[in-house]
């Protein structure tokens, strides 16, 4: 079977991560990954054995069939780009899973496409998620959650069971969500905070149990 070359957006910590999941790990023989693309970094300079091919601009101008990762931890840098990007038909995105992720009901389990799911998180059943969402190392994602569109959770989040998770929420590094929740559009949750109550659009919630973080007022 033929390769799919695929291009990473993003050399930092994230894309190297990924890079990695794709060259050693089972997806390598379904992809040929190619290098990254990165506007902070100079063409050619290597990024773990592996080349920076240009800037974005390069995949939004591409004539070739290319399938793109977006290696991007910020939701909403990463809209930014896709909405760049998807102008261009000639790039794909599909979904990355590494062979580790446990979907245990997989045909109650929907997916849309550019989304990112790391080593050793699951999917338990009757699970909806958008467009490129970022599910990090070793999260569990429990029934009958619905994720929207440009989200990322970090490693070892824990959402329990009903849970709606609106377009660009952030949650952060071994947070966990209870009580069937809603978490609005742009919302930000804390490492390791509790979340056990609605969350407004564009807040920030920290703590056990999670409330909403003030600015600290310089007196």
């Amino acid at each position: 079977m033929e390769k799919t070359k695929l291009i990473i957006v993003g050399a930092g910590g994230f894309g190297r991560e990924v890079a990695a999941m794709i060259r050693y790990s089972g997806l390598n023989e379904q992809f040929e990954l190619q290098g990254f693309v990165d506007d902070g970094l100079t063409t050619d300079t290597l990024v773990n054995h592996l080349p920076v091919m240009g800037k974005i601009s390069r995949l939004i101008e591409a004539v070739e069939q290319t399938a793109v990762v977006l290696a991007i931890g910020s939701p909403a840098v990463r809209k930014s780009i896709a909405q760049k990007l998807e102008r261009n038909p000639k790039l794909k995105f599909p979904n990355i899973l590494h062979p580790s992720v446990s979907l245990q009901n997989p045909d109650t389990i929907k997916m849309g496409k550019g989304n990112v799911i790391g080593i050793g998180s699951i999917f338990t059943t009757d699970i909806i998620l958008g467009d490129f969402n970022l599910v990090n190392l070793s999260c569990t994602i429990g029934h009958d959650v619905k994720i929207g569109n440009f989200c990322s959770l970090m490693p070892s989040v824990n959402v329990s069971g009903g849970h709606v998770l609106k377009d660009e929420v952030y949650v952060g590094t071994g947070a966990t969500l209870i009580n069937a929740t809603t978490l609005n559009e742009g919302c930000m949750i804390g490492a390791g905070a509790l979340v056990r109550t609605n969350v407004p659009a564009r807040k920030t919630f920290v703590g056990v149990p999670a409330i909403e973080a003030h600015p600290v007022k310089n007196h």
